[in-house]
């Protein structure tokens, strides 16, 4: 049977794409209602395959609440319980009532994935704090926030030994930010006409910055560096650039 990817947080299905093309089966959950109908079209031949299970739900601390769910004015994707986060995308002009779930109930229904990938616009707290040394996948990201350091420790906890914390503008772990091939790869960017890429290539893969996580942990890239060396990374060296972190389990 194909490894399983948890996609929480699917947006326009950029990942969900890639996931299913890289031959996974794919368990992609998403609050906004209006995207599971643009995915149900989009993925037709995989959800009838069952390749592909699309979950319209916010995952939450709670199962079986009825959540608020904001929509930014200027971007639909930018869909979070938070009004907070929503207030940092120009407010929000409308709203969806979803129904919580939590990540147990995902582990229950469809098992322990290989991978759980994160990004649900300010909450992946409630799926990385969710995790347990016995409910933990292999492979683990999520986006970087206020909470990193947190999480981290959490993950460590769980019994995650390797880190790479991703820039999500390169996909390229943080400590080769100021390396030479970084400078220059920007350099010709810029040279090009562009302040910052609409899309960056990675092992012959297209990936839409902005919509995609970018290559899953297994395969992105840098080495695999220990806890403690990936805190003092983010502590020394930590921006405003949109961030990951992978998570690699210890065997």
């Amino acid at each position: 049977m194909k490894p399983l990817i948890f996609d929480i947080g699917m947006y326009d299905g950029s990942d969900t794409g890639y996931y299913l093309e890289t031959g996974h089966r794919v368990v992609a959950v998403e609050a906004n209602p209006e995207l599971i109908a643009v995915a149900a079209q989009r993925f037709a031949s995989d959800v009838t395959s069952g390749a592909l299970t699309l979950v319209n739900a916010a995952i939450s601390r709670e199962s079986g609440k009825t959540l608020e769910l904001l929509t930014a004015r200027n971007d639909l994707g930018s869909s979070s319980l938070l009004p907070s986060h929503i207030a940092k995308r120009g407010g929000s002009d409308r709203s969806f009532s979803v129904t919580s779930m939590t990540m147990g109930d995902l582990f229950a229904k469809y098992g322990v994935p290989l991978f759980v990938k994160c990004d649900i616009e300010g909450a992946d707290r409630d799926c990385v704090l969710a995790l347990t040394k016995e409910n933990r996948p292999e492979y683990l990201s999520f986006e970087v926030g206020d909470d990193a350091e947190e999480l981290i420790e959490h993950a460590a906890r769980c019994g995650y030994d390797g880190f790479k914390i991703i820039n999500q503008l390169t996909f390229r772990p943080l400590q080769e930010n100021n390396s030479i091939r970084a400078r220059v790869a920007m350099k010709i960017i810029r040279l090009l006409g562009y302040d910052e890429p609409n899309y960056r290539y990675f092992a012959g893969r297209k990936f839409v910055l902005g919509h995609s996580a970018g290559p899953a942990p297994f395969e992105s890239a840098g080495k695999w560096i220990p806890k403690q060396d990936a805190l003092a990374l983010w502590r020394r060296d930590k921006s405003p650039v949109w961030y990951d972190v992978h998570c690699k389990a210890g065997h």
